[in-house]
């Protein structure tokens, strides 16, 4: 993302949340980017212990209660909210992003990075009779992921009622192939293509857990899913952030 972690225009915020900020990575850039504002970071999982900016607080739980329960977290106290990779971590995504919403400053902006199950061939969509991926994809829908949310969030904000809504597509390449043109691709490109295979290869099994599936055939999915994902040159995958931001009331408007 061109050492550009975040796109948000923010002006001298005085509260910022991190959701699902897992190892504090994200966070701790707030923190000190931010030295005199207020940082949260909420994760279900504690994070690893290390050193943290003294602006910096971790608060451990489910997002969606601690959005509601946590004085900290009041109504209209934060000016901006970040979350990435919760594609898997969030089953109500017209509902979390409405709790944004309500915990945002009028004016204050909300920042979602996350992608799609979604993969092309020098830029057609190729992964659509993935015999694996549709098994997931049906998994999905019964136990209410959104395996697309990255392509989706733009229409959760906007129907939350966020204006200036925008979008950012980054292109993530299977390998190495498209380092020549951009360089900069070809690291996480060869992690994609190291890691994405084993990756779905080992939660292909938890993720079909009670749809039925005999076990040879969750295996073969797994097996599926490593060769689809293995490198070819021309396969990506897309990468999406987007940005929202919380409109003022009209009587401040005319002011």
């Amino acid at each position: 993302m061109h050492n550009k972690p975040i796109h948000a225009p923010l002006q001298f915020p005085k509260c910022l949340v991190d959701i699902g900020c897992g190892t504090g990575i994200v966070t701790r850039q707030l923190g000190d980017a931010y030295p005199t504002a207020q940082v949260y970071g909420i994760d279900i999982s504690p994070v690893p212990p290390g050193p943290k900016p003294s602006n910096l607080e971790y608060i451990l739980g489910d997002v969606r209660q601690v959005l509601k329960t946590d004085p900290r977290l009041s109504s209209e106290s934060v000016d901006f909210v970040f979350s990435r990779l919760l594609v898997l971590g969030m089953t109500d995504w017209p509902g979390y992003v409405r709790d944004i919403v309500t915990l945002l400053r009028p004016g204050g902006w909300v920042e979602m990075h996350d992608f799609a199950l979604d993969w092309y061939l020098h830029g057609s969509y190729c992964s659509g009779e993935w015999e694996w991926l549709q098994a997931l994809s049906a998994a999905a829908e019964r136990k209410g992921w959104d395996l697309r949310c990255g392509k989706n969030i733009k229409g959760y904000m906007e129907q939350a009622g966020l204006r200036d809504v925008s979008v950012e597509v980054y292109k993530v390449p299977m390998g190495d192939w498209l380092a020549g043109e951009r360089p900069e691709t070809r690291r996480i490109g060869e992690h994609a293509a190291r890691e994405c295979g084993m990756l779905y290869y080992h939660a292909i099994p938890r993720m079909l857990q009670g749809m039925g599936y005999p076990e040879e055939k969750v295996k073969k999915f797994s097996r599926m899913s490593t060769k689809d994902l293995a490198g070819q040159e021309g396969v990506e995958y897309r990468f999406y952030v987007t940005t929202g931001r919380k409109c003022q009331p009209k009587r401040e408007l005319h002011n």
